[in-house]
């Protein structure tokens, strides 16, 4: 009934999941049609068995909610595919090998909170007693839903990662905190919506997340049919959003990102990328004086769908030896923080932030210098109407939820029951819908392999 219930949610478009049939219902305030999820109940398949852990269990117990296990790691050896893990709040150490796989798509094996509001605290895994930041991965057909993944701030951009090179998998309301970030790749019919990254990624070209296509560029098996939806990304490095090596039909809809050195990359064919907020990303730390600094988003990608977003860069779009921007539907509603033109996009769908008029005459920073010199905006006259926050109320809640993650360990973190962190990511929650098209799939097809460019289609 649970599993039902959570389908209905989302097509009716709430932007927070009933972990557990206990949990409150909360007021929808955004959502998307996902026509390719599917509930793990079966009425041709028995039911996935029910086990509970908790902080107090004991691992010899049933693993039932009056005697629950102790540990994830007894949990993971113990269940079969397709069983649902309900997991209470506490500090858990854990080397996050989600396993085993479900059986098929339709049951999947399920690793949740047990109370998702936090309001007894939360669910909160580190590798060992040290805090260290867990290696985390995913068996196909697995659902991980609810959980706090990370270690503490003297892990963050040094250890720990995570793959989810995996097939029909989601991990959904999960939030990842210092660490060196995650990658997966091939990965088909994937989910991550409504997940939360703070200090994710490691260096110049690391990844809050990598959303590769596949081992080479020319072969059929690229990953595709990625929904990366409703997510947060505070202070990483590297690419918040990096979709490279040709993968196929990615979603990417519905996101903030912040003070990353790049906000997206998006290469490939038939992606949809709308309703995303890319603010003040920290450019180019690698390249010395003369690399490409300052930009918020490379976008070589045949695009079905490309409007309804926020550059907030005075470089918004790498722009340099490849063509305009291409998409199947007109480019509408392109917010920026400064002046500066994106190839493809009409005159009149460029809106400045500021409410002045539009020019497009910023000339675009090639070096430290000049990217320094260029006068900061001031945003707060249009507020678009997906994400109606002033930049102060943004630099704000960034900056607090930042320092909130630097401050606390990870058991800590699993005590904290009170909702002011929750309220900081609140007021960057981008509000959208999307529609069916936006999940267009496409099967394996031979032009789909890149000409090596990147920027020729």
């Amino acid at each position: 009934m649970r599993i039902v219930m959570l389908w209905v949610l989302i097509v009716v478009g709430t932007h927070r999941l009933a972990w557990a049939q206990e949990a409150d219902a909360k007021k929808p305030q955004r959502g998307f049609s996902y026509p390719g999820f599917q509930g793990i109940e079966n009425p041709f398949q028995k039911p996935g068995e029910q086990y509970w852990v908790a902080p107090a269990g004991d691992d010899a117990a049933a693993g039932s909610r009056d005697k629950p296990w102790k540990t994830l790691t007894h949990a993971s050896r113990s269940i079969q595919g397709g069983d649902v893990v309900n997991i209470l709040p506490g500090f858990y150490q854990f080397n996050c090998g989600f396993r085993p796989a479900g059986p098929n798509e339709d049951k999947k094996t399920v690793f949740r909170a047990a109370d998702p509001t936090f309001r007894s605290g939360r669910v909160v895994i580190s590798a060992n007693k040290t805090f260290d930041s867990p290696v985390w991965s995913l068996s196909d057909n697995v659902s991980v839903q609810g959980l706090w993944i990370g270690g503490s701030f003297a892990n963050a951009h040094k250890k720990g990662s995570g793959s989810y090179s995996s097939r029909n998998s989601e991990i959904v309301g999960c939030t990842f905190f210092n660490s060196q970030g995650f990658a997966g790749g091939p990965a088909y019919n994937w989910l991550f919506q409504d997940n939360r990254m703070i200090h994710q990624g490691k260096g110049t070209h690391g990844h809050s997340m990598y959303m590769a296509g596949g081992a080479r560029h020319d072969l059929p098996w690229n990953s595709r049919n990625l929904r990366v939806l409703g997510n947060t990304v505070v202070a990483g490095e590297g690419y918040a959003f990096h979709c490279w090596h040709s993968p196929v039909s990615a979603t990417i809809a519905g996101n903030f990102c912040s003070g990353s050195y790049w906000s997206i990359v998006l290469q490939g064919p038939n992606h949809s990328c709308h309703h995303n907020v890319f603010w003040r990303p920290r450019g180019n730390v690698g390249e010395g004086e003369t690399g490409i600094v300052g930009f918020n988003g490379w976008l070589p990608a045949r695009l079905r769908r490309f409007d309804h977003l926020v550059f907030g860069s005075p470089h918004p779009v790498w722009q340099v030896g490849y063509p305009p921007i291409r998409a199947k539907r007109p480019v509408e509603k392109i917010y920026l923080l400064h002046d500066a033109r994106i190839l493809g996009v009409p005159d009149d769908e460029h809106i400045l932030l500021s409410g002045k008029a539009w020019t497009g005459k910023l000339d675009l920073p090639r070096t430290r210098a000049a990217a320094s010199a260029v006068p900061k905006s001031a945003a707060g006259a249009i507020r678009p109407p997906f994400f109606p926050r002033t930049a102060s109320e943004i630099d704000t809640a960034v900056a607090e939820i930042s320092k909130y993650f630097r401050e606390h360990d990870p058991l800590e973190i699993s005590r904290d029951r009170s909702d002011r962190l929750e309220k900081l990511f609140e007021v960057l929650e981008v509000q959208y819908q999307t529609v069916p098209d936006d999940y267009a799939t496409f099967p394996p097809m031979a032009q789909d392999k890149d000409d090596a460019t990147y920027g020729k289609h």
